[in-house]
C-alpha cells in the first residue's frame, strides 16, 4: 500500500512535469509561432518596401553597385546617398536642394529646354561666357583707354578754359578800359557839341548883324561909286589924250616870238613856267610894241595873231598858231600881249584828298604835303578854306570811310572812323563850295600840266 501509494505519487508527479512540460512546449511553439509570424509579416513588408526602393533585378545593375558602394564608403544608405546625391545636383543646377528633377523637367520645358542636354548647353553657355568674358576684357581695356584719352582731353580742355578765361579777362579788363575812355571821350564830343553850337549860333547871330551892316554899306557904296563912275566918265573925257604915256608901251607887252615852225603852225614865245604860264593860255601877236596901246575906252587892239600855249618850259613855251592876218604871218621878233596875264600874279590853292605824289599807284592823305611843296616851289601860295582870293580847288582822290566800329571797338579804331569820315565830309563841301561859286576844280594831274611839274616815281 505504501509501495503503490509511492508509485501513483511518482506516476502523478511525472504526469504532471509531462503534461507542464507539454503545456510549456505548446507556450513555447505558440509564442515562437506568434514571432515567426510577425517576422513573416515583417519581412513582406521590408520586401514591398524593398521593392518600392530598388528591385532585385536592379539590383545586379553596375550602376547601381557603384552607388551602393558609394554610399557604403559614405557611411550612408543607397537612399539618403541617392536624396543627398540628388539635393547637391538641385543646388548646383537650380539653386534650391529641396526642389525635384520634375520641378527641373517643368522649368526646363517653360524655359524653351525641353529634351535640351544641360551639359553641352552649359558648355556653350560656358563658351559664350568665356568669348563675353573676352570681349569685356577688351572693352575694359578699350574704356580703360578711353578714360585715359578722355582724361588727357579733358585736362587739355580745361588748360584750354583757363586760358582762354585769363584771354577773357584780359580783354574784358581792357574793354572796360576803353569803354571808359570812350565814355569820358564822347562826354568831350558832347561838351564840345554844346560848345560848338552855341558859337555857331554867336556867329549866325552876329554874322547876321554884320550882314545887315554890309547890306547898308553897299547900298551907301553904290550910291558912292555911281557918282564916282560918273565923275570918272567926265574926267576921262577931259583927259583923254593923256590917258597913256609914251612908255607905257612896254609894260604891257609880256614877250616876243622867238623863233616860227609854219609847217606845224607853231611859234616860240620868250616866257615859260617861270613866268607863270600855263598850259592854254592865249597872247596876241603885235608887231612892234607901239601896236599894243589901247584905245581911248581901254580897249586893246586886235593883234595879227592869235597863240595858244601847247607846251611850256621853263623860260620859254611852244605856242600852236590859232589864227593869224592874211599875208602878215607871225615872224621873229613879233610882241604877244595878254591884257589879263600877270606873270606876278602868285596862284593860290586849296589841296584836299588822296594823292599819288610818288607815282606808287596807292594814293594816301600824307602825300598831300608832296603836292603842297611842289606848289609852293613852283611859287604858288596853299590855303586851308576857300576863302575869296582862292585861284584852283586841287582834289585828289576821295577819302575811303571804314566800316563803322561795334560798340566794343577800340577807342583808335573809333577815332580812326570819326576821322575819317570828317575827311569825306570835307571832302564833298569844298565839292559843293567850289561849283557853286564857280572856282576851277582841277585834278592832280591837271595840276601838274597847270604848273609844268611831273612828281617823280617811287624807288627814283
Amino acid at each position: 500500500m505504501a509501495g503503490r501509494t509511492s508509485t501513483s505519487v511518482g506516476m502523478g508527479v511525472a504526469v504532471t512535469i509531462l503534461s507542464l512540460t507539454t503545456v510549456g512546449f505548446f507556450v513555447a511553439f505558440a509564442v515562437y509561432f506568434g514571432k515567426h509570424s510577425d517576422k513573416t509579416r515583417l519581412l513582406a513588408q521590408a520586401n514591398d518596401t524593398n521593392s518600392e526602393i530598388i528591385r532585385d533585378i536592379e539590383r545586379n545593375r553596375d550602376d547601381i553597385r557603384n552607388l551602393v558602394a558609394d554610399a557604403k564608403k559614405n557611411n550612408k544608405s543607397l537612399t539618403q546617398h541617392l536624396l543627398d546625391s540628388q539635393e547637391a545636383s538641385m543646388q548646383l543646377v537650380t539653386g534650391n536642394r529641396r526642389e525635384k528633377a520634375s520641378d527641373l523637367a517643368e522649368k526646363m520645358k517653360a524655359a524653351g529646354l525641353e529634351n535640351t542636354n544641360l551639359m553641352a548647353k552649359l558648355n556653350e553657355r560656358a563658351t559664350e561666357i568665356t568669348t563675353l568674358q573676352t570681349q569685356l576684357e577688351q572693352e575694359r581695356n578699350a574704356k580703360a583707354k578711353a578714360m585715359a584719352d578722355l582724361k588727357n582731353e579733358v585736362d587739355r580742355v580745361t588748360r584750354l578754359r583757363d586760358d582762354h578765361q585769363k584771354t577773357v579777362d584780359t580783354l574784358t579788363a581792357e574793354l572796360n578800359t576803353v569803354k571808359g575812355e570812350y565814355t569820358e571821350y564822347r562826354a568831350g564830343i558832347e561838351q564840345y557839341k554844346k560848345q560848338l553850337d552855341a558859337q555857331r549860333e554867336r556867329q549866325l547871330t552876329e554874322a547876321a548883324e554884320k550882314l545887315k551892316l554890309a547890306q547898308d554899306n553897299l547900298t551907301k557904296t553904290s550910291e558912292q561909286l555911281l557918282i564916282a563912275n560918273n565923275q570918272l566918265a567926265d574926267l576921262r573925257k577931259q583927259k583923254s589924250g593923256e590917258m597913256f604915256r609914251a612908255d607905257d608901251e612896254s609894260a604891257l607887252v609880256d614877250g616876243s616870238v622867238l623863233n616860227t615852225n609854219p609847217a606845224d603852225h607853231q611859234a616860240f614865245i620868250s616866257i615859260g613856267s617861270r613866268q607863270k604860264v600855263v598850259l592854254g593860255m592865249t597872247f596876241n601877236v603885235y608887231p612892234t610894241k607901239a601896236a599894243v596901246q589901247p584905245d581911248k575906252e581901254g580897249n586893246y587892239p586886235r593883234g595879227k595873231a592869235l597863240l595858244e600855249v601847247v607846251q611850256v618850259g621853263e623860260n620859254s613855251a611852244t605856242c600852236r598858231i590859232v589864227s593869224e592876218v592874211k599875208g602878215n604871218p607871225v615872224v621873229k621878233g613879233d610882241v604877244i600881249a595878254n591884257p589879263l596875264y600877270d606873270p606876278n600874279k602868285s596862284y593860290k590853292f586849296v589841296v584836299f584828298g588822296n594823292f599819288d605824289a610818288n607815282r606808287d599807284n596807292v594814293a594816301t592823305a600824307t602825300e598831300r604835303d608832296d603836292v603842297v611843296v611842289m606848289i609852293q616851289s613852283w611859287g604858288g601860295g596853299v590855303a586851308d578854306d576857300l576863302t575869296g582870293d582862292v585861284d584852283f580847288l586841287v582834289l585828289g582822290e576821295r577819302p575811303v570811310v571804314p566800316p563803322r566800329p561795334t560798340a566794343d571797338s577800340p577807342m583808335e579804331i573809333v577815332q580812326e572812323f570819326i576821322r575819317r569820315q570828317r575827311e569825306v565830309e570835307r571832302y564833298d563841301e569844298l565839292y559843293k563850295r567850289a561849283s557853286s561859286t564857280s572856282v576851277p576844280i582841277i585834278s592832280e594831274n591837271r595840276l601838274y600840266t597847270l604848273i609844268s611839274k611831273s612828281p617823280r616815281r617811287a624807288g627814283r
